[in-house]
């Protein structure tokens, strides 16, 4: 453990669906410039989300122009920021007030005077099924009066980012940290040798902030391809698994104890592991 750990649960986790979706749609701007201007890869990881955990920032891919930058999102304050390629800041503009649309203005402004082609830069589009609906796709502004929720969930994304860091650096074959524009998640992969079904063997690790699954924060473990559920083992920290549209071992925030930080960051810990293992055990 180490005293890195922000405690949650001063907010009911229930009630962050709010702030939860006015920030999943202040990172397509992120996302979009990613998708558009930096070096395609196989697993799309270049319209990702990186945790910059020094400055506390969402950060997107590094974009090689006259000048280099990265497009950064300060989740508390919902301000965006152009970063050069040492993490210094080189221009910053509030998302209170303005639409989707002038925020990407603002962004595509910034980018031209760094010598990229600005205007490839487009919102990505995602299945209207499998994406919140929000009032900031038709139109609103951008609200930041939920100051404390959105430090809640930047929270939640910090603790994670510590954990699953510890899982990486453990850990043949796990992918880098991602947080994804799609569902808002944050995860590593790790790829298993051989295949199940003719499919490539994985184990997700993440934490989602809260979707149609659970409308809260909550910590994810999915084997896959996916096993039978006729016989699954115990979880550690209080988890379940999941079974119905997909099966993966869950642990959500409101399932947390609150008696301190460091038997918070301990149980989701136990809770990592043993879903790991198991899964692990599940694919072979």
């Amino acid at each position: 453990m180490n005293n890195l750990w922000h405690l949650t649960g001063k907010i009911q986790p229930r009630s962050l669906t709010e702030s939860r979706l006015r920030l999943h749609y202040a990172i397509q701007f992120i996302a979009a410039t990613g998708s558009a201007l930096a070096e395609p890869l196989q697993d799309y990881s270049h319209t990702s989300l990186t945790w910059k955990s020094d400055l506390k920032v969402f950060v997107g891919a590094v974009i090689h122009a006259i000048r280099s930058f990265q497009v950064a999102l300060d989740p508390v304050s919902l301000i965006s920021i152009i970063l050069d390629k040492h993490g210094e800041t080189i221009a910053t503009s509030p998302l209170e007030g303005k639409t989707l649309v002038e925020g990407m203005n603002w962004h595509k402004k910034q980018i031209s005077q760094l010598g990229a082609d600005a205007e490839k830069i487009a919102f990505l589009s995602y299945p209207p099924d499998d994406f919140p609906d929000h009032a900031i796709a038709h139109g609103a502004t951008f609200n930041t009066s939920e100051v404390a929720g959105r430090q809640e969930l930047a929270n939640y994304y910090a603790n994670t980012h510590q954990l699953l860091q510890e899982i990486v650096a453990e850990t043949e074959d796990a992918s880098p940290i991602h947080t994804w524009s799609h569902h808002f998640d944050m995860a590593t992969l790790i790829s298993i040798p051989g295949k199940k079904n003719g499919e490539p063997i994985t184990v997700g690790v993440g934490m989602s902030p809260g979707d149609r699954s659970y409308d809260e924060p909550y910590w994810y473990v999915s084997p896959y391809p996916y096993p039978d559920t006729t016989s699954l083992p115990k979880l550690a920290g209080g988890g379940f698994w999941q079974t119905q549209h997909w099966v993966g071992a869950v642990l959500t925030a409101s399932q947390l104890t609150t008696d301190s930080d460091g038997a918070q960051e301990e149980q989701v810990r136990a809770f990592l592991y043993s879903a790991v293992k198991a899964s692990k055990a599940l694919l072979v």
